[in-house]
């Protein structure tokens, strides 16, 4: 595991660690609080899963625009901004579940809000985790914060957002704006600009061209565009499945919502577990056999979910997902991070987000409506198929992969192209 390469990172990495685990640790709350208050608004799973449409609609529709502003302000301070616009979608939330005025509309609008929060935040801290650390700690700075984001969101966040749901709608929502608030005030604690250096030349380009350059950059790249396109099917199936699986968990399980929550919670223990060996497995295995096994143990997840209703199945297949997000997601995120230069890194970033995840919206649209018409299982089994399909499609992006990490970590970076 490593201990001692953990033990050098630096305050500055754990001063962003902490408030890194701030934030997830609301996200955690919210993950089962949006899904639960939707069941609770309309039983229609169509509706249910258009709350999950709206919350991933923001990286196509300001995407690319916060991709120049990413490279052009410090990102830091972009960061604690939209934590104070989450926390404010979240907290007018809370209040209307008060005052008895949500809809399944204002959930729709508030997920769409936080959404907007995010696409700043997931394309902002990946740059701030290379600005404070060294490029040879970049795995392990990675499956730490992996780890504690799967403790936090997964492990935490769900079974306590449940408990708390059940106490009162309103307090798993509030309890996230707070945590989103603290965020704020760690990041202030945080030393040093994190705005890239800039380009007078492409500052004088226009908006649409300099929105562009990510576009371009990551489909002339050798890895990037194969990356980015099998995370783009991998995220189509997996948010079809996200948007029902308290569907799944609940009606064809039987599981209480207390029971959906420690669900979410065993696919986080397995996370956060795994997280602490994908560096060593890097070491000693390579970066594409780290995929393959996300690849695999995704499969024997969707599987387990879709052909069972045995409980100690859902169990396990909870477990082979979580095994399966760190093994993609911490390589994936070193790769963009060893292979990018910084001045080019967020438009790079939010481009590669709206392809990779332009697809999540269509996804939970289609698993809404396959749930609604054949039942939930018929999305995992789907799922399944096509992410399996991977293992043999991914051959170009496993071959580009081993090409491009086997030289050492120099520092060298695919050139920009303006």
């Amino acid at each position: 595991m490593n201990t001692a390469a953990s033990s050098e990172l630096g305050s500055r990495f754990w001063t962003l660690w902490s408030a890194f685990t701030a934030s997830n640790l609301g996200d955690g709350l919210s993950l089962v609080a949006f899904p639960l208050l939707a069941t609770d608004l309309t039983d229609d799973a169509r509706l249910i899963a258009l709350v999950t449409v709206f919350r991933f609609l923001p990286f196509l529709v300001v995407g690319l625009p916060a991709g120049v502003i990413l490279d052009r302000f410090d990102r830091r301070i972009l960061s604690m901004m939209a934590q104070a616009g989450r926390a404010v979608a979240l907290g007018f939330l809370a209040v209307a579940v008060i005052a008895g005025f949500a809809t399944i509309t204002i959930t729709v609008l508030a997920a769409f809000a936080v959404g907007v929060g995010e696409v700043l935040v997931d394309g902002g801290l990946p740059a701030l985790v290379r600005d404070v650390v060294r490029t040879d700690q970049l795995e392990v700075a990675n499956s730490r914060l992996s780890a504690t984001q799967t403790v936090t969101n997964m492990f935490i966040g769900p079974p306590l957002g449940a408990l708390l749901y059940g106490i009162d709608a309103s307090i798993p929502l509030g309890a996230t704006a707070i945590t989103f608030l603290a965020t704020i005030g760690l990041l202030t604690r945080l030393p040093g600009s994190y705005r890239a250096e800039q380009d007078d030349e492409a500052n004088q380009e226009s908006l649409r061209q300099q929105m562009t350059v990510g576009l371009r950059y990551v489909w002339s790249h050798p890895v990037l565009r194969p990356l980015a396109l099998t995370v783009a099917a991998f995220a189509f199936v997996g948010s079809a499945g996200n948007a029902i699986h308290v569907l799944l968990v609940t009606e064809r399980f039987g599981l209480s919502d207390f029971g959906f929550g420690l669900i979410l919670a065993t696919d986080g223990v397995a996370s956060v577990i795994m997280s602490f060996f994908v560096a060593g497995v890097v070491r000693r295995f390579g970066y594409t056999f780290s995929l393959r096994i996300g690849i695999i143990t995704f499969v024997i997840s969707a599987f387990l979910f879709g052909w069972t209703t045995w409980v100690p199945a859902l169990v396990i297949g909870s477990v082979f997902g979580g095994i399966s997000d760190p093994s993609w997601n911490v390589v994936s995120g070193t790769i963009r991070q060893r292979l990018v230069p910084d001045e080019v890194f967020g438009r790079m970033m939010t481009a590669y987000l709206f392809i990779a995840w332009s697809m999540q919206p269509l996804g939970a649209l289609v698993g809404g409506i396959v749930a609604e018409r054949w039942g939930p299982e018929w999305v995992f089994v789907f799922s399944g198929t096509v992410v399996g399909s991977l293992l043999i499609l991914g051959r170009p992006l496993f071959r580009a992969v081993d090409e491009a990490m086997s030289a050492p970590p120099t520092g060298d970076v695919y050139p920009v192209q303006t």
